[in-house]
């Protein structure tokens, strides 16, 4: 059983549970990925690549609501915090540990590339394959910035 089935199933069982706001967002998640397999002119196969990317996507959709909701909504607060735990049990986890992404950045590397901001392109091109889906691409850029001469 792949990735997006065992959403689907696991609606199923939120529905058949009572569970509401867990087949809520399970609905939305599946919902999402079913758009993002017939956007444009042709229809993706859903792979579970496809489903950890649009899981990584709306993690962090969630993330920023969560950042930027008003102190005083505690109750569209605590909504989207049980989003995010049911997203969190789905979602693949993103590398964030600062050190593990600086000696990645620097096996990759391996010494071939100078450590320039002349030359930060080229490291971006050069680390992003390895590092998209796999590291939260927003702190692998502070720490290529941070390393740089």
């Amino acid at each position: 059983m792949n990735k997006y089935e065992t959403l689907k199933a696991d609606m199923t069982k939120a529905l058949k549970d009572g569970d509401k706001e867990r087949r809520l967002t399970l609905a939305d998640i599946v919902a999402t990925i079913d758009k993002t397999s017939t956007s444009g002119k042709t229809r993706l196969e859903i792979t579970d690549a496809l489903v950890d990317e649009v899981l990584i996507k709306y993690q962090k959709t969630i993330q920023e609501m969560i950042d930027t909701c008003p102190a005083e909504r505690t109750d569209l607060l605590e909504k989207y915090q049980a989003e995010m735990e049911v997203v969190k049990l789905y979602a693949p986890q993103l590398m964030t540990n600062r050190g593990e992404i600086e000696r990645t950045i620097n096996d990759i590397l391996n010494g071939e590339v100078p450590l320039t901001k002349a030359n930060r392109g080229s490291i971006m091109k050069l680390i992003t394959p390895y590092f998209k889906g796999k590291a939260d691409m927003k702190i692998v850029s502070q720490v290529v910035s941070e390393m740089l001469v």
